[in-house]
């Protein structure tokens, strides 16, 4: 993505993450540091746009995954968005073939 990350950006899809946490745990993540984990967010927006990397943040969080770490996320963010693609692509193939 050409377009440089601003902070603001990446302080909106952190706080996604926390309050996706939250709501999920009833608590705040124990091992989070803002700064350390910042990188892997803006890495996720550069490589995904904001849109998609909301996305895929909430995707996680509806998934089966013990603890929703950052780091799993930092490190399997494009994976977990070529998991989404391909959900998509089948529940549309699915939906083509109940119309016919």
């Amino acid at each position: 993505m050409a377009a440089k990350v601003s902070q603001q950006q990446i302080h909106a899809l952190i706080g996604l993450y926390l309050k996706n946490y939250k709501e999920k745990y009833g608590r705040d993540p124990l091992n989070f540091n803002r700064y350390r984990d910042k990188w892997g967010f803006q890495n996720m927006i550069e490589d995904l746009g904001l849109d998609r990397a909301k996305e895929v943040i909430d995707w996680y969080f509806e998934a089966r995954s013990a603890g929703h770490s950052t780091q799993y996320l930092s490190n399997n963010y494009d994976k977990i968005n070529i998991r989404m693609r391909e959900r998509e692509e089948d529940e549309v193939k699915r939906k083509q073939l109940l119309e016919e």
